[in-house]
């Protein structure tokens, strides 16, 4: 999933990048060429203003999806260790085993999810609404292209981010899995701090 988000958003900022250029050069003293209303508009242009909620709800939807990711991931991991009666309590310790790779990744997924960032897909977000704002506002409807490039850079940056989190996404997943399946096969066991084991359980 996540490398294919990646190259979805590499696409797509390949694409903003491509009409950035040829903005510039088909339009390089043009004011309002991709403005979105006339430059003397006494009020915010409605497709600026439009354009502005969805991204506002766009940034909402994401840090929501990334939440339940992450609550998805950890009641995966409690899940695991029910299942493996870890955790469970006062009973007595269960014997040694090899620990089942689907589980030993299911328990580890949450400390990789939580420790992602995604501060720059935030930031890349509020720096499009921030250009769109200025739309809004006037600010840049009167100077030469400018409105054309603050909309492009805004969405160059979000296409950017996103594609760098869901890069790094997959190579955590991808890293995390090799790590436990090599942890296996040598029947070395690394333990988290919950006490949790890699590939074995005590």
């Amino acid at each position: 999933m996540w490398r294919a988000m990646a190259e979805r958003h590499k696409a797509q900022k390949r694409t903003i990048d491509d009409a950035k250029l040829l903005f510039l050069q088909r339009h390089p003293t043009a004011a309002t060429a991709i403005a979105l209303s006339a430059p003397d508009a006494a009020t915010p242009p409605p497709a600026a203003v439009a354009l502005e909620c969805e991204i506002r709800t766009g940034r909402g939807a994401l840090e929501t999806w990334l939440s339940a990711q992450r609550a998805y991931a950890r009641a995966l991991a409690a899940w695991a260790r029910r299942c493996l009666g870890i955790g469970g309590g006062g009973g007595a310790a269960p014997a040694p085993r090899a620990l089942p790779l689907a589980f030993a990744v299911c328990m580890e997924w949450g400390h990789v999810v939580d420790a992602a960032s995604e501060a720059r897909v935030i930031d890349g977000l509020d720096f499009f609404v921030a250009g769109v704002g200025s739309v809004c506002s006037g600010v840049a409807t009167g100077m030469e292209g400018m409105a054309g490039r603050v909309l492009c850079a805004g969405m160059a940056a979000v296409a950017g981010a996103m594609a760098e989190f869901a890069d790094a996404s997959a190579d955590s997943y991808d890293a995390l899995v090799a790590a436990v399946a090599a942890g296996a096969a040598v029947g070395a066991p690394e333990r988290g701090k919950d006490g949790t084991a890699a590939s074995t359980i005590e």
